[in-house]
């Protein structure tokens, strides 16, 4: 049976998703969702650079619920608890790359507004993306080929240069002197979706948590720069290398590092080995290298839509409520070209 797909917004990661969708042969692009008066109406090819698809935007929400739909793909830059309980309760099934992976980062009483909303509607509600999200599926899966772990961490570094989106950036503290008071609160607060992953990662390995603790480190401009999107004057901050850690008995069981810069002038001068690397201190120890090649799509976005878009048949045949990717079965690509 053909899964019925609403897109909800058309910015880069949600153009992505659409043509996942049109190329995966068990889900139909159904309707989709915008902000924007200027984009309602319109089709939903041209909105997405694409030859014109017969699906129309539209900005009305009740006309979303109407078009009946399996799944929303809700990928909004700033989320909206109260759309996501009405598309829930509502009977439709919600995959999320909008800061979500358990719900916790949203304040516990969202978590629980969405996790009941979900079971009132007999529905699942799931929170996916490149990182947090499918790097987090791959260390957990590396981890099978161990008998005893003492320790799993996953690193990612990126030069972040080419993600044009001033916001973000600033919302981290980019921009401002890395003595600025509260800077450290900033990025945290900012990054708190990967509180969310350390737990899930902790629920997926049976362990008990006694807290998690975040540490940032930063890199200042040695110039101005201007990366055309956004200015960042010399001695300001732009480039962030924090870790999460999964803390049992004062020791650090799980760990999500992000290294990220802006610009080609850093003090310090951290090497970007573009990708993330995974590395499982047990028995045995396991170490493996996950690297996109994003060259050959041409979109960053993609590796945040696609692991959404992937996860859709499970997501809809899972249990209603909350559920995380260590109680879906295996997700793989949708879709296989073969053949010459």
């Amino acid at each position: 049976m053909t899964i019925r797909v609403v897109q909800w917004t058309v910015g880069r990661v949600a153009g992505s998703a659409v043509r996942a969708v049109l190329a995966h042969p068990g889900l139909e692009l159904v309707g989709c969702f915008v902000w924007s008066p200027e984009k309602a109406g319109k089709d939903v090819g041209d909105l997405c650079g694409l030859p014109p698809l017969g699906v129309t935007a539209t900005g009305d929400f009740d006309e979303i619920v109407g078009l009946r739909p399996d799944v929303v793909l809700y990928m909004p830059l700033i989320w909206n608890v109260d759309d996501m309980v009405r598309l829930l309760e509502a009977g439709i099934n919600v995959i999320s790359t909008a800061n979500f992976i358990t719900g916790r980062s949203y304040g516990d009483l969202d978590m629980q507004r969405l996790n009941d909303a979900a079971v009132r509607g007999g529905v699942s509600l799931y929170g996916t993306g490149i990182n947090p999200g499918l790097a987090s599926a791959v260390g957990l899966t590396a981890a099978a080929a161990c008998r005893e772990i003492e320790r799993i961490s996953i690193w990612e570094a990126a030069d972040c240069t080419g993600y044009e989106s001033a916001e973000t950036w600033t919302d981290l503290g980019f921009g401002s002197p890395p003595d600025t008071p509260g800077l450290a609160e900033k990025a945290r607060e900012r990054q708190l979706v990967f509180l969310d992953a350390v737990e899930m990662m902790a629920d997926a390995l049976r362990i008990e948590l006694d807290e998690v603790r975040y540490t940032p480190q930063y890199g200042v401009a040695t110039k101005d720069l201007d990366l055309g999107y956004m200015r960042i004057p010399k001695g300001t901050v732009c480039g962030l290398d924090g870790v999460w850690q999964g803390i049992v008995g004062g020791k650090p069981v799980i760990e999500l590092g992000l290294r990220w810069r802006l610009g080609n002038a850093m003090e310090p001068d951290w090497p970007i080995n573009e990708g993330y690397v995974m590395e499982i201190r047990g028995v045995p120890n396991a170490r493996l290298r996950f690297e996109l090649d994003h060259e050959s799509s041409g979109e960053i976005a993609s590796s945040t839509a696609h692991p959404a878009v992937n996860a859709i048949p499970a997501v809809v045949s899972a249990r209603p409520g909350l559920v995380s990717v260590h109680e879906l079965p295996l997700i793989t690509a949708g879709s296989v070209r073969t053949g010459s």
